[in-house]
Order: structure tokens, then sequence, then C-alpha cells
């Protein structure tokens, strides 16, 4: 069974009416996805795939798409297997648009949706979910697939399936775990710096009697405002409750060790995104000087080598991928085997269009392929879940694992035709 097409929309829902997804640098998301569907001979199997933007550019990313479609065309679906990693390299390190890379930006995330497409294509087509396709798959052939590139001198192939293969003794239990009690999250949704007090406090009232326990805020323009916010969330959840904040870069590396010192009585279970993304170094300075406070990152963290210098440096406590930074389970699996071999948790960024679908599998798969770390985590947020097919279910603070075949991050075909940029309805009637 051939690939016989390939198609690329600009999907952008208008969330920034709402103040969706606002924080200290992003005040007027438009969260938006760059849609891959991957056509085959069979009208009935299609490969889904997306990077997640927030508005602006997001037909730069679609462009991009366009560069790669020769890999992929008339391959069949068993070629596509059997060479994925080839493909993967060949996308990653294109002779001419790597110069605008390499293996970040643009280009990087235009590889994710493709793979993220071609990996839900896979799924679909062994009639699997994407992390049973995953876990069922012998350890060797997994590694194979993947990308080790530069990282050799952190993680080899052989310390990576050996990971694998240890966390398989336990494969039974494990998997009746996870799929009888679910993963546990965390909720963004109540806490986006554009809310004002009240609808804070509403939505965190709500989220209390839905049973959740792990709460993180928006922080960063106004230290004053800060501890407000923090102080008022905090008043409303309780001592035992977990409490996150999340600066999204904000601050400099002296300024984050005093805000982080000052915010820190509010028992802070982490501090997201204090400084530049990239600051391998100034994390780790604020780390030393901000006592027990746990830091996070990893949403804007480039590429796997970007990882694998914050991991070994320990210039984080807790690594949060992405689904759609990363490009794809070629590269966010030998992520978080590192973080496994390092024993750094593994608390996944989620959120936006798409990405809670898709964290649900690598949770899932990090907890029963991969990780021996206790701390299990992963973000949610139900922002434009609306839009998707089958949105990722979450009961009393846990995802509930998904059972059906691919993927799961399947826009509705009602909601590609009403916000396809710029000539879908919904943007075409308010030009």
């Amino acid at each position: 069974m051939k690939i016989i097409g390939i198609n690329v929309h600009d999907i952008r829902f208008p969330t920034s009416l709402d103040g969706i997804g606002s924080d200290a640098v992003h005040v007027d998301c438009d969260y938006s996805a760059t849609y891959v569907e991957i056509l085959t001979e069979s009208p009935e199997l299609r490969g889904i795939g997306l990077s997640f933007t927030i508005g602006k550019g997001n037909e730069l990313c679609a462009k991009c798409i366009d560069y790669f479609k020769p890999l992929v065309l008339q391959k069949t679906i068993l070629e596509i297997e059997e060479t994925i990693a080839e493909i993967w390299q060949k996308c990653t390190n294109h002779s001419q648009l790597r110069w605008i890379g390499p293996e970040k930006g643009v280009v990087h995330m235009a590889v994710a949706a493709v793979f993220n497409a071609l990996w839900d294509l896979l799924s679909k087509y062994y009639k699997k979910p994407l992390w049973k396709y995953i876990v069922d798959m012998e350890s060797s052939k997994l590694v194979k697939k993947l990308s080790f590139r530069y990282l050799e001198d952190a993680i080899t192939r052989g310390e990576a399936v050996s990971i694998l293969e240890n966390k398989r003794r336990d494969l039974k239990n494990s998997s009746r775990s996870i799929i009888e009690s679910g993963f546990p999250c965390y909720t963004t949704a109540t806490g986006w710096l554009g809310y004002s007090d009240e609808k804070m406090t509403e939505l965190v009232k709500q989220s209390l009697q839905d049973g959740w326990t792990h709460f993180k805020i928006k922080v960063g323009q106004d230290l004053q405002r800060d501890i407000h916010r923090v102080k008022l969330v905090r008043d409303l959840i309780g001592p035992n409750n977990k409490l996150m904040v999340d600066a999204n870069q904000m601050w400099s590396v002296d300024e984050s060790i005093i805000n982080i010192n000052k915010l820190k009585k509010f028992n802070l279970y982490f501090v997201e995104e204090p400084t530049s993304p990239d600051d391998i170094l100034g994390f780790k300075k604020i780390k030393e000087n901000v006592g027990n406070v746990n830091l996070a990152s990893g949403e804007m963290c480039q590429n796997r080598v970007m990882f694998k210098q914050f991991l070994i440096n320990r210039s984080l406590d807790f690594c949060q991928i992405d689904s759609c930074r990363l490009a794809s389970l070629n590269e966010i699996i030998p992520v978080m085997l590192l973080a496994s071999k390092l024993n750094i948790p593994i608390i996944p960024h989620a959120g936006g269009v798409g990405l809670c679908e898709y964290v649900q599998h690598l949770n899932i798969i990090n907890y029963l392929l991969i990780t021996d770390n206790k701390t299990y985590l992963s973000e949610y947020a139900e922002s434009c879940c609306e839009h998707i097919e089958r949105p990722a279910k979450v009961v009393n603070g846990r995802y509930i694992t998904p059972q059906e075949p691919g993927y799961s991050a399947v826009i509705k075909p009602s909601s590609v035709e009403s916000y396809n940029f710029p000539n879908g309805k919904f943007w075409s009637s308010k030009t």
C-alpha cells in the first residue's frame, strides 16, 4: 500500500480573544497547527500529524513541508516502517535546508509534523494506539528507528536496548497499572496570565471539585502581581496540593534568582523556564542560588543535543520534552532514554493544539519502557479540545490511557474547514 498524497493545512484558532495561552512573553496566542494528512491507496487509512505554533509563522512551517514530500511520496507503508530512520536523517540533514537550522526552528518543527503523521500512519496500519505499537516492537528494532547522532558520547544504542529490555521484565504488571489507573497530570488552564483574579478563582475552585491536585500558573510580567497571584492560588488549593509557576523565559539569570527566592515561600514544586531556554550555564547558576526549588525546562529546547547538555550538566530537575518542538519520536525517545540513564524525571509540556493527545502516548511509553524514576507527572490544558475528534480524557487529574489506533491528534474536518487560514469560514468572515 503506497503513500499517494500529502496535504498540508495552516489551521489557526482565535484563542487570543479569550486570553487562552497568555503568558509573560506570548500575550496574544492564536493556537495553531501545521496540519499534515498523509494519503494512502486506501481511502480509510490516513496518517495525521501536526506541529503546534501560536499564529504568525505557521505558514512558514506549512510551506517547509513541501520540501519533504518527495522523500515520502510513492513509498509503501512497509518501506516507511523499515527506513524511517534514514528518511528522518534526510529531512533533518537536508543539504540546503539545514543551513537555516540545523535541526532547530521552523525546519525542525516541519519535520515533527511530517513524522508525527508517519508514526500515526504506522500505528493505524497495525490497528494499535501509538503507545502500544511502540511497546510491542522489539527493543533492537525500535532503537534502529531512532536518532542517536551526536548523543553517542552520552548514551549508546547498546545502553538504550538494555534500558528497554530491563523495563520489559515487568511489562505485564506495569501495563495493567497504567490502563487501570491512568497517568497523573497537572492543569495549566486555571492560571493564564491574562485571566483576572475572579476568573482564576472560579477556575481553581472548579478544578478542585473535579479532582485536580496539581496546579501551574503563569508569572513574569510584574513581581508584585506574581506574588499576589501565587498567594491567591496557594490559599485556594491549600498546603497539601502542588503548585508550580512558569515565567516563560522572561527573567535574566540574576532576576530569576531574586524573584524565585521571593516566590519560594509559597512552596513551589517547580519553576519553569525562568530564563532563556538556551542558557544551560544560567540555569545551573539559578539552581545553585535558589535552595531546593526545582527548575523545569524543555518546551523551547530545540533538539536532543541541547537536552544532552542540560541533562548531563544537571541544569534542570525536570525534563519537559515537547512532542512538536523535537522532531517526533525519532528524537524524543532518545532524550527520554538519556534522562532515564541519568535518573532525571520526564514531565512533558502539553496544552496547545494536539499536544495533550500526543503526550498521553509519550507518558505511557516512558512509564512502560524507559524510566525507573518514580516521579510521574504531565501537563494538561483542555484548550481547543473541542476541535479534536478524540481528545485526551482526564478524570480526577489523570490521563485515561487511549485505546484507539493512532497517535490521537486528529482535528475534526469541520474545524479544518472553518479555521484554515486565511480562507476558512471563520477567517474569511473576519477579513
